[in-house]
């Protein structure tokens, strides 16, 4: 062969050569393209399916159907969120940053490892991330505010009534409660005979001379309350008592004038009271600073009350014998003793106005102090009608169904009506703990 055909076939296999390696750069570079393309197809499908915020799902591209662009549901496959989606694809790299990771510096004086996955974004994964919060050191007034075409819109409201905030229902509160006298004091006059106890804690803890106990029932809507309070009491004695008899109570006796004797005698006096109230809280506001949303205490509330109380009175006296010192009867000697064996009872029960206002601190979630007082009677229906009552307590919230109380009491109970021997008194003074709980629903 002649060096002219030798150099010509070396030519054609260099052209060859060249062709080929063109051909398969050209391949190459089809084929990126083509993943490159459908990997961006997939995810702008995705992202104009579905709204572009970072909690938003997206569909993976095998629950997508190339022949309909609805997205097929799939119940057993976790959601894929749009950030997850976008920061797994290959075209979220940066040109500017994969060149400074490769160059070993960056082009913002940043450090690589801030440049590096899963820190580095572009502009198509910042759309879908969501806007910066400010800081809470930032002023208010510096915060950005947000346009209301962004704002999300609330959902609409519910018809349903299990949807009513707590301020919209009615509240009920019911207290059981027991009063324990420190020391308790009557001075009675039951058909113009008069007489006296006093009982001290030791005679109260044999649990037959005094009885105290009551129920509260309060129902409340916002600052508007209506209450039902029932209390209690009973106080006896019996024994040696100085009666004090009338003139003309003793005049089978030959005794017309008033005597002061000593007789074998018990008196047991029983009180109810009903309170019909309503109450309205002229305050309840926060003493801290109201912008510390997340500490609501501690918190006062001020409360009238404006109702009706029920007074209902009962006494008993029983006198067996009198032993008289110093009154002689028909010349007979002294002491004598007369068998009077008579029994003597009254009751009234009077309607009358009352006023009062509860006083409330709550300091935290479990305590909580309070003061509420009472005065009613004002004289109506009687001579003398006069009550008032005083608490102050504490209460301990075990949840925020039922709280534990504990409480000061001081009561006072003065009634006087008629005259001789149709006249009824009494003064009734208590003060001692008071004991309670009370369920909330």
């Amino acid at each position: 062969m002649t060096s002219r055909g030798c150099k010509s076939n070396q030519r054609r296999r260099e052209n060859l050569t060249l062709r080929g390696c063109l051909q398969g750069l050209d391949n190459q570079l089809i084929k990126s393209f083509l993943r490159s393309a459908g990997s961006a197809l997939s995810i702008a499908i995705a992202l104009s399916s579905y709204p572009a915020h970072a909690n938003d799902p997206v569909p993976t591209s095998k629950e997508f159907s190339p022949s309909s662009s609805k997205i097929k549901p799939s119940s057993n496959q976790e959601p894929i969120y749009a950030k997850h989606v976008l920061s797994q694809a290959s075209l979220l790299v940066d040109p500017v940053t994969e060149l400074s990771i490769k160059s070993g510096h960056s082009i913002d004086s940043r450090p690589i490892e801030s440049l590096k996955p899963p820190f580095r974004l572009n502009s198509v994964a910042q759309a879908d991330a969501p806007p910066p919060q400010p800081s809470q050191a930032q002023p208010a007034e510096a915060q950005p505010s947000v346009p209301a075409s962004d704002a999300p819109s609330a959902p609409p409201a519910s018809s349903d009534a299990s949807q009513k905030t707590a301020s919209d229902r009615w509240q009920f509160s019911v207290a059981p409660y027991f009063f324990v006298p420190l020391n308790a004091e009557v001075d009675a006059t039951v058909l113009g005979r008069s007489t006296s106890i006093d009982l001290s804690l030791g005679d109260i803890l044999e649990f037959d001379r005094a009885f105290d106990a009551g129920l509260r029932v309060e129902a409340w809507k916002n600052r508007f309350g209506l209450i039902l309070d029932g209390f209690y009491v009973s106080l006896k004695d019996s024994g040696n008592l100085g009666v004090t008899f009338p003139a003309g109570s003793l005049q089978r006796f030959g005794i017309p004038f008033p005597v002061r004797a000593s007789a074998d005698a018990s008196l047991s006096t029983r009180q109810g009271q009903i309170d019909l109230a309503a109450s309205y809280r002229v305050v309840d506001t926060l003493l801290s600073n109201p912008a510390e949303l997340t500490n609501p205490y501690p918190r006062l509330t001020v409360a009238p009350i404006l109702g009706l109380r029920i007074n209902i009175l009962s006494q008993e006296l029983e006198v067996d014998d009198i032993r008289l010192n110093n009154i002689p009867v028909s010349g007979l000697p002294l002491p004598i003793t007369l068998p009077v064996n008579q029994d003597f009872s009254s009751s009234r029960t009077t309607v009358e106005p009352l006023l009062g206002a509860q006083i409330g601190l709550d300091l935290s979630r479990q305590w909580t102090i309070g003061i509420r007082g009472d005065v009613s009677g004002f004289n109506v229906g009687a001579d003398r009608n006069w009550t008032w009552n005083l608490l102050a307590s504490i209460q301990y919230n075990l949840s925020s169904s039922t709280s534990l109380q504990l409480g000061y009491r001081v009561n006072d109970f003065e009634f006087a009506d008629g005259s001789g021997l149709r006249r009824s008194r009494v003064n009734l003074n208590q003060n001692g703990l008071l004991l309670g709980v009370i369920f909330r629903f």
